[in-house]
């Protein structure tokens, strides 16, 4: 059972032993009167003295943990049955103590979940209202003379049938309405309570689950460490045997494929080293023209590979904006190769980059405004299913043993650090579309570029040496 249902009944528990201090205080100012032997004090006596003796009973039975959610119920269905039994001797409808009802229902509400709420509510609302109407059948707070400390249970003792009635169905109404009311207001705020803690609780999973995350990254960052250096050496080693290899033989076939599986762990290992390290550590002015530039001279081997084709749309004069160069260039050459690997031989691969003004400009001199890249292809495209999971850590589209799943991961969080933004939009058989929308603050395009210095569509102008 849980700690917090202990601790509530014992809160309940303390309100009981409080209450029935205060109502002893009453009882015992009442006696010092000359009321001391009306029937209705002497019936407060024996409900005081049955309420300690309840009080006893919860406080021992409480201090087993498989009793706490069975006894949360019972002790405000008791308060609900003496309340409501003092209320019909006292006055019925018209009994100064009606509000403390109120309480006992509003307290009910808040405590207990919300099926077991369900269950108690009603039932109290059903014992308020049974005391009304056996009080009118029966005239309790008549036989217990209830008009000697109640004024106004004198007059509606003394009143016409007519009016008693009429006075007992416009007070019950009364009383359902603010019960309803009292109900509502509760229920609403515990509705934002319990929403507010469910989100608490979603917060807090999350932060353990960042947390085994975190121990996980920095374990496999060590791993991948210590696995890095040998792959090197390996890979060296392989790439000196297969040049000493004579071409077409099987030697040399065996070799080739162990340097292809090489080359896949080499890269495996990257990506583990790139997603777990902070990229955001030399912050300066950034030209997206080189780092296009630098991704389409990166890609020209795996392009002349799977025989696909780059059209480069670049405006002439993009404005500097302050970022990481490395891991911009890192981000557009993940997407640009995810491209290249979705289409087939002659497919097209596209890549655009310009400036745009904010869509809200205070003035004509506000120069804020954004460098939108857009890399899209005509490949095979991601299934709809799978389009909200692509941003997920070691979660890949890509056949098993062909990607990490943590290139677009890795993309997101570069675009993340640059408070830029990333959409992707996908249609199976007819390609993707990723748009990255970077800020530029103060800035507007270089008026002084010359077109010449970048290329349109012209795959011989890549530069052989270009510098981030």
């Amino acid at each position: 059972m849980s700690t917090a249902e202990t601790r509530t009944l014992s809160f309940r528990a303390l309100i009981r032993i409080r209450t029935i201090c205060l109502v002893l205080m009453s009882l015992l100012l009442l006696a010092s009167e000359d009321v001391h032997t009306s029937p209705v004090v002497s019936a407060g006596w024996d409900l005081l003295f049955v309420n300690m003796f309840l009080s006893l009973v919860f406080g021992v039975l409480g201090k087993s943990q498989k009793l706490v959610s069975l006894l949360l119920p019972v002790v405000f269905l008791v308060d609900g049955f003496f309340v409501c039994l003092w209320i019909g001797i006292s006055g019925g409808p018209v009994s100064y103590y009606a509000p403390f009802f109120l309480l006992v229902l509003a307290h009910s509400i808040l405590v207990l979940n919300a099926r077991t709420t369900m269950i108690v509510v009603p039932l109290l609302l059903g014992m308020f209202l049974g005391f009304f109407y056996i009080d009118y059948l029966w005239n309790l707070a008549t036989s217990f003379g209830a008009d000697q400390i109640n004024f106004v249970s004198y007059h509606l003792e003394h009143s016409p049938p007519e009016i008693r009635r009429s006075i007992y169905w416009h007070q019950t109404l009364r009383w359902l309405f603010f019960s309803g009311l009292m109900i509502v207001v509760v229920a609403m705020a515990m509705k934002q309570v319990w929403s507010r803690e469910e989100k608490l609780r979603v917060k807090e999973r999350g932060l353990e689950q960042k947390r085994h995350l975190i121990q996980m990254g920095e374990m496999t960052g060590r791993i991948a460490h210590g696995v890095n250096t040998p792959l090197g050496l390996i890979s060296g080693n392989l790439e000196l045997l297969i040049a000493e290899t004579r071409k077409g033989t099987k030697t040399y076939k065996a070799l080739d494929q162990i340097n292809e599986y090489v080359q896949r762990a080499i890269h495996t290992v990257r990506d583990i080293l790139d997603y777990g390290r902070q990229t955001m550590s030399v912050i300066k002015p950034v030209s997206f023209e080189k780092i296009i530039q630098a991704v389409a001279l990166a890609v020209q081997p795996k392009l002349k590979k799977v025989g696909g084709h780059l059209v480069l749309d670049v405006a002439p004069g993009l404005p500097l904006t302050n970022g990481y160069p490395e891991g911009l260039f890192q981000a557009l050459l993940n997407l640009v190769e995810n491209a290249i690997d979705s289409i087939d031989k002659g497919g097209l691969v596209t890549l655009s980059a310009k400036f745009q003004y904010r869509s809200m400009r205070l003035s004509a001199q506000d120069e804020r405004g954004e460098i939108k890249v857009v890399i899209r292809d005509n490949g095979k495209g991601i299934p709809e299913d799978k389009l909200s999971r692509i941003f997920e850590p070691f979660y890949s589209t890509k056949d098993f043993g062909k990607g990490t799943g943590l290139g677009l991961a890795i993309v997101k969080r570069i675009v993340d650090e640059h408070r830029g933004s990333i959409e992707v939009t996908s249609q199976p058989g007819s390609g993707t579309s990723f748009t990255l929308v970077f800020p530029v603050e103060e800035a507007s395009p270089r008026k002084d570029a010359d077109a010449e210095d970048f290329y349109y569509n012209k795959s011989e102008s890549i530069s052989k040496d270009v510098d981030l």
